[in-house]
């Protein structure tokens, strides 16, 4: 591939990070959460932290050394291919966008701390992310289908204060069955305030 630093968005990249990785070989890696801005010191290492009843589902942590760098989800088997759910009307694939701008007011802040300027609280941040994300879904539900947001994982990096406006930005970035996964981030006046991941999962009412 061309240089990772310079390459257009969007360029296949042939890291091999995974296969670097002391994955058994009946599993696979279903997800991944990337922590890692600073590498660390020292080898790669994997540590259980939980594993399902059925003993098919283990949760993973990679760390350099003591630092970590991700989470990783690993099920036993092949990857599964998900059958066709109808709760949609139309079909809808990873690049699918919205953005909507959102405007700080009193509710959504940090007002109930005392003896600070009141900020977006981060439960709020998160919830014009997932909101947004939605709206992805929302035109092309099919009769009686709804959403429910039931994975995040987002950084809340910079502040905005109350009668700020702000802008959010979801895109699809995957499909898995019933659930959409979308790459969501909040700018105000193009200074970065969030960014990171949330999952939309379709429910029929």
């Amino acid at each position: 591939m061309p240089d990772l630093w310079t390459a257009p968005a969007g360029t296949p990249a042939d890291l091999r990070l995974l296969a670097l990785l002391p994955i058994p070989p009946d599993a696979h890696v279903e997800h991944l959460t990337w922590h890692g801005d600073a590498p660390g010191d020292g080898p790669l290492r994997l540590v259980e932290t939980d594993l399902d009843p059925s003993r098919r589902v283990a949760t993973l942590r990679l760390l350099r050394g003591d630092r970590l760098l991700a989470d990783l989800r690993v099920r036993r088997g092949a990857p599964r291919h998900p059958t066709p759910h109808g709760l949609l009307r139309t079909g809808l694939g990873p690049g699918a966008s919205c953005t909507r701008t959102f405007t700080v007011t009193a509710d959504l802040t940090t007002d109930h701390v005392p003896d600070t300027e009141p900020v977006l609280s981060t439960p709020a941040l998160i919830a014009c992310l997932e909101d947004t994300a939605a709206d992805v879904l929302r035109p092309h539900f099919a009769p009686a289908t709804a959403s429910l947001g039931t994975w995040i994982g987002v950084r809340h990096t910079g502040p905005a204060r109350t009668g700020d406006a702000f802008e959010v930005t979801a895109v699809l970035a995957d499909v898995r069955g019933r659930r959409y996964l979308f790459d969501v981030r909040a700018t105000l006046a193009g200074r970065p305030i969030g960014d990171g991941q949330v999952a939309q999962t379709l429910i029929g009412r």
